[in-house]
């Protein structure tokens, strides 16, 4: 279970770097000489970076962020500052669109036992931004933030198979207390990054090993910084400096792309792209990765609590309606869980639900619903248009006699006062590269961020079963039922896919393909973009 860097063939990496060769001319001929459609595409990216240039200031915005955003590991929550975090700080390892892993602090990732022990070899010669050499210690310092009963890390029901963390010279073992076949792709999530470890204390101030140092930081407002110049990656980073601003406002958010004063955004409202398209030097970059949109119902709370309630909900949602008017095509319908359906565990026997008031209302009369008004809570921090959305489910929902009340929360403070602490909301999550990951993380009793409060032991079970698993077709059929399962008695609707869909200047080089399972090029887009040639 090695992997390692791949070796490009160097024929096809010239012809990949000559001028008016396009990506397709490019695939015809790397697949046409035998090199798979996974190699191929990895070697064209990397053929796209070797093209890139150096130099110009970037500002960027997102249209999220917190005042009580910080840069403890662990506890990034919203794409403003989880960029920040990843462009500062390195991971182990990093996920690819292929489902593979590229290597970063680890050169080399293996399992024994089974799948119950992970050895993780470091790379030689990094540095921190302070001058500290990167240590075994300080990776096992890292990765137990998330470990103990008092952690408070996102990270927390990823890492509680972890038994014990140890160093053998230059590796990083960790000891597992039940196989894991994912667990590498665990260490591939944004809530994993290492920071420098002085007598167990691990850096809290985003001192890293990544691609900027930081310079200047405001909590919810901007975060700036400037090349690292021995970073240990020669083909990432190509700005001289950057900007990351948060601006809370869409149109505000717009209008600074149109001006180029901003050269790249996210989220662009679906229904305005296409306007925002019609400005001259503007490209819309809408990119499809499994994403989700959701609606938390608290499974400890009345109504909630009821599973006919909750099935009614879920039949009063018209998915195509929300994907058409809301997104303005910008999604895919959901079908209740989170596993996409280019997925390889995805399971494609379950009926799609359906828009259905009548048998909304059947569901509702099980549940003794006497008529009274339920609240859904909805602010652009969850997605933008998401008070729309509230607005035709309210219209929707009458036709079952069912009264809802949309209630318009602020972006800020929504994360901390709002998700997880009132009934009923709307939500999005970013894409992970398995399903263990998403089910760990929000799904599972006791998952860290488990925002609908629902605990099904067989559900948990399953999940565990699955990712214990070694076997992908039994994997698959234990992954099934784990989906059958949310559908018929989740606690959350999952009406789309939603494609993450940005604003960027073409004067901008996005160093090949764009990832989609969370924004800025799944928080990349610092490290690995840059401006064409005289254009910074």
């Amino acid at each position: 279970m090695t992997e390692q860097t791949n070796h490009p063939d160097q024929t096809l990496s010239v012809f990949a770097g000559r001028k008016g060769v396009t990506r397709r001319d490019f695939m015809e001929r790397a697949v046409a000489s035998g090199m798979t459609i996974a190699a191929a595409t990895a070697l064209w990216n990397e053929s796209a970076r070797a093209e890139q240039v150096r130099g110009g200031h970037v500002v960027t915005a997102a249209g999220d962020g917190q005042s009580a955003d910080s840069f403890i590991i662990g506890h990034a929550g919203n794409s403003h500052q989880t960029l920040l975090t990843e462009t500062f700080r390195s991971k182990l390892v990093d996920a690819r669109t292929d489902g593979g892993l590229d290597p970063v602090l680890a050169t080399e990732w293996n399992a024994s036992d089974a799948g119950a022990t992970w050895t993780f070899k470091l790379r030689q010669g990094v540095e921190f931004h302070n001058g500290k050499s990167l240590e075994a210690q300080d990776v096992i310092d890292s990765m137990n933030v998330h470990r103990g009963p008092d952690s408070q890390s996102g990270g927390a029901s990823m890492m509680a198979i972890v038994a014990d963390i140890r160093s053998d010279g230059d590796d990083v073992i960790f000891e597992l207390s039940e196989p894991a076949a994912d667990f590498p792709y665990y260490m591939a999530q944004y809530l994993f990054q290492v920071g420098p470890s002085i007598d167990g204390m691990v850096d809290m101030s985003g001192m890293g090993t990544g691609a900027y140092v930081m310079q200047d930081y405001e909590p919810g407002v901007r975060g700036t910084g400037e090349r690292f110049a021995n970073y240990f990656l020669e083909d990432q980073g190509f700005f001289d400096s950057f900007e990351h601003l948060s601006v809370k406002d869409h149109a505000s958010l717009s209008s600074a792309l149109a001006s180029d004063s901003v050269q790249a955004v996210w989220p662009v409202e679906p229904k305005t792209a296409d306007l925002l398209a019609q400005n001259q030097g503007v490209n819309i970059l809408s990119v499809a990765g499994g994403s989700t949109i959701t609606m938390p119902m608290r499974a400890d709370t009345p109504p909630f609590d009821n599973l006919d309630f909750r099935l009614a909900m879920k039949y009063l949602v018209d998915r195509e309606q929300m994907r058409d008017v809301i997104f303005n095509g910008h999604a895919s319908v959901a079908n209740d869980h989170p596993v996409a359906p280019f997925d390889q565990f995805f399971n494609p026997a379950i009926p799609q639900r359906q828009f259905d008031p009548d048998r909304a209302r059947h569901h509702l009369e099980k549940a003794g619903y006497g008529g009274e008004t339920i609240q859904i809570h909805a602010s652009a921090a969850a997605f933008s248009g998401s008070v729309d959305a509230g607005v035709l489910f309210a219209e929707n929902a009458k036709q079952a006699g069912f009264n809802l009340e949309v209630v318009r929360e602020p972006v800020d403070g929504y994360w901390a006062d709002v998700w997880g602490t009132v009934p009923f909301c709307y939500c999005y999550w970013n894409a992970r590269p398995t399903p263990d990951l998403m089910l760990t993380l929000a799904y599972i009793c006791d998952a860290a961020w488990a925002d609908s409060y629902w605990c099904d032991r067989e559900f948990t079970d399953l999940v565990v079963a699955a990712r214990t698993e070694l076997d992908t077709e039994k994997r698959k059929l234990l992954y099934a039922d784990v989906q059958l399962i949310l559908h018929e008695r989740g606690s959350t609707i999952v009406p789309l896919f939603q494609n993450l869909v940005h604003g960027v200047r073409d004067r901008i080089d996005t160093g090949g393909e764009v990832l989609g399972a969370t924004p800025f090029d799944s928080f990349r887009m610092l490290r690995k973009w840059s401006f064409k040639e005289g254009m910074a």
